[in-house]
């Protein structure tokens, strides 16, 4: 356990310095490599991410000092999650601990001790201080809970604690391959239990690598969140029209596009990384799009200006609708960020509204559930632009939605959608 603890406590302290949590485990990706529970280690990173706030609380609560070694400090925010959760016996979780520190600085193996076995003697009150905290109750910032306090009067608390699970792992059926029925055959002969949702849409309750579900290889079905999978029946889509996927990648909404009708589709990155990941997709699901791996911007000189018929537009954001999913989000985001955000939203908007034909339709995405990103940012957008009408837009049963904003929910994350109509 102690290596799980040391390469956790590694992540944890990449991600306190400002890192996203994939750059992280890139870090540590030999260590993972050559160790073989990889799954405990990732397990007990993301327990920790999840609530840190409460192992925060602990830390200053149990020790007087700034601790002056960052990596020692995320190695008690691993034991105080692993304690706290009662994953293993008490002695085993801070014996492993204390020899992890040893690893990481010799000197600092009795402080480590010291603190988890002050822990242990007070645990009962430190429990109960815990709930008194809105911060660790929660386990978000405070900044972060008043926001979606005033901006969800009514289901607040529910945001909060869905953000705080585990997601659950959604299939979109690729209907040029197979149909629904067929496919639930695959998974009821492989004892895979699911539930269905609205189309091509199912949530599988066992836990699986995507590898190991029926039909992966063969493109029977593409990993999606439900929310997402609506991006192509919003778009309006018909045959042979010209459409682009503004921000592509990793190509989940550029395949699902594909496979809802027969379209000519350029699907844009910045990132050529990220572009190729969306040429991977496109061939195991044999799907045939123009990949360009370049930035809409205001020059866009890729463009050979023949305007789209539809444009989808799903931008950069803060990602506060898919926290249980990037469980890093919400310590690296600051009440500052949503400005930033904001205002390279209303950039994207004006680079592809040219792009656009008159009559055609703009839909705009975000995975976010605050307004600064959403509504305001359509708002300042339809001001600007004489031309831009917002239409109505409808979403099926099974989709929580207040209006354009989708709650996140058991079944789905937290987008925004807006459908604009160029005049």
């Amino acid at each position: 356990m102690q290596e799980s603890q040391r390469i956790a406590a590694i992540v944890i302290e990449k991600v306190l310095g400002g890192s996203n949590l994939d750059k992280a485990f890139e870090y540590v990706a030999k260590d993972l490599k050559e160790f073989e529970n990889k799954a405990q280690t990732k397990a007990i990173t993301y327990g920790v991410l999840r609530n840190m706030a409460q192992s925060n609380y602990l830390i200053n609560s149990l020790v007087k000092n700034k601790i002056d070694n960052r990596l020692v400090e995320s190695l008690l925010h691993v034991a105080l999650f692993q304690l706290s959760q009662s994953t293993h016996s008490e002695f085993t979780i801070v014996n492993q601990a204390v020899k992890a520190s040893k690893k990481i600085d010799f000197r600092k193996s009795n402080f480590v001790n010291a603190v988890l076995r002050n822990y242990l003697r007070n645990k009962k009150v430190l429990t109960k201080d815990l709930q008194n905290n809105q911060e660790t109750k929660f386990n978000y910032p405070n900044w972060w809970i008043n926001k979606v306090k005033i901006q969800y009067k009514n289901d607040w608390t529910d945001i909060l604690n869905i953000g705080n699970n585990h997601p659950p792992l959604t299939i979109r059926i690729n209907k040029r391959k197979i149909d629904v029925k067929s496919y639930t055959k695959l998974l009821e002969n492989e004892n895979i239990l699911f539930t269905k949702l609205t189309r091509e849409g199912l949530i599988l309750k066992n836990s699986l690598n995507v590898e190991d579900i029926p039909g992966f290889e063969n493109g029977l079905f593409s990993v999606q969140d439900f929310g997402a999978q609506l991006t192509s029946e919003l778009l309006d889509l018909k045959e042979n029209h010209l459409v682009l996927d503004a921000c592509g990648a990793p190509g989940g909404k550029t395949t699902a596009i594909l496979e809802n009708c027969n379209v000519k589709l350029i699907s844009l990155d910045k990132s050529f990384l990220r572009a190729n990941k969306i040429k991977e997709n496109l061939s195991r699901l044999k799907l045939k799009a123009k990949v360009i791996a370049t930035a809409l911007d205001e020059k866009n000189k890729w463009w050979d200006k023949n305007q789209f018929d539809r444009i989808l537009l799903d931008v950069p954001c803060s990602a506060s609708g898919i926290v249980r999913r990037h469980v890093d989000i919400k310590w690296l985001r600051r009440p500052g960020d949503f400005d930033k955000f904001a205002k390279n939203q209303l950039d994207m908007l004006n680079n592809a509204w040219p792009l656009l034909k008159p009559k055609g339709k703009l839909l705009y995405v975000t995975c976010s559930i605050f307004k600064e990103e959403n509504q305001d940012v359509i708002s300042i957008f339809c001001k600007l632009q004489g031309n831009a009408i917002r239409r109505d837009l409808k979403f099926p049963k099974d989709i929580y939605h207040i209006k354009n904003q989708l709650i996140p929910s058991i079944n789905h994350d937290g987008l925004y959608y807006e459908i604009l109509e160029k005049k």
